[in-house]
């Protein structure tokens, strides 16, 4: 109301200004100024002003602060793209309870999950140290046999190779001692025949300075038998008893003679 005072005085201030100042105008001009409806409308423009701009905004602060309840089960679907507000009301003990229960239950099955999932994790580590272990247990034993085996490879090389040493050195020994009973044989041999060729040779020396009463001897040529001789010296008739007769002659025990030989012929 105060307001509206004050807007009628200063709207009266004006209306006695421009009759002053209108006093030049024309008599159409005047009347259309001090019209009654352009006065009415005029002091009607700032209340309803007052009431949209202060008044109404006002009371809907008021209300909804104060007095506005919304209701809980009807909400407003968001248009897509637009930002909503809701108010929550004051939860119940029910719900509280139901909750509580909840994000007990939540948290139980967290906890069974994260359990779970540890669990597992033991497992398959368990499993993942287990078949470590049964590979390196694998491994060293494949070693251990492979160790083993050439081991036993070379121990059998190493026997093999004694083996034949011990042949090839029984088989040279046996050659060297064959050898060496050649020669020795060859060279005693040898030695007896040069003994008897000596003593042959003595013994005819021998007979040649004592000869014997008959005065006939008889070198034995190449190819000679004792029969043979006893034939060209006896005749074939005598020559079995004239063979004998040389023996004893002679001193011989047998009918061998050698090359080179001297014979006394009774």
């Amino acid at each position: 109301m105060g307001n509206n005072s004050y807007h009628e005085s200063i709207e009266k201030n004006r209306q006695e200004i421009s009759v002053d100042k209108n006093s030049s105008l024309s008599r159409a001009a005047q009347r259309q100024a001090q019209k009654p409806k352009a006065k009415k409308s005029k002091s009607l423009l700032m209340p309803a002003l007052f009431f949209i701009f202060i008044l109404i905004p006002v009371s809907l602060l008021i209300y909804v602060a104060f007095l506005f309840e919304p209701d809980d089960s009807l909400t407003a679907k968001p248009a897509e793209n637009e930002v909503s507000f809701e108010m929550n009301p004051q939860p119940s003990d029910t719900s509280v309870a139901a909750a509580e229960k909840e994000e007990k239950e939540k948290e139980a099955a967290e906890k069974d999950k994260a359990a779970a999932e540890k669990e597992a994790a033991e497992i398959k580590e368990a499993e993942k140290a287990a078949a470590e272990a049964s590979a390196k247990a694998e491994q060293k034993a494949n070693e251990e046999a492979k160790a083993k085996a050439d081991a036993e490879a070379k121990a059998a090389e190493a026997e093999a190779q004694a083996k034949a040493d011990a042949e090839a050195k029984a088989k040279a020994d046996a050659e060297a001692k064959s050898k060496a009973d050649a020669e020795a044989k060859a060279l005693a041999d040898a030695q007896a025949k040069k003994d008897a060729e000596a003593k042959a040779k003595a013994e005819a020396e021998k007979k040649e300075e004592t000869p014997s009463a008959s005065g006939k001897t008889y070198v034995v040529k190449s190819s000679e038998t004792l029969y043979r001789i006893a034939v060209n010296n006896y005749g074939a008739a005598g020559a079995a008893a004239a063979v004998e007769k040389i023996k004893q002659a002679n001193g011989l025990s047998s009918n061998s003679i050698s090359p080179g030989q001297t014979l006394i012929l009774p």
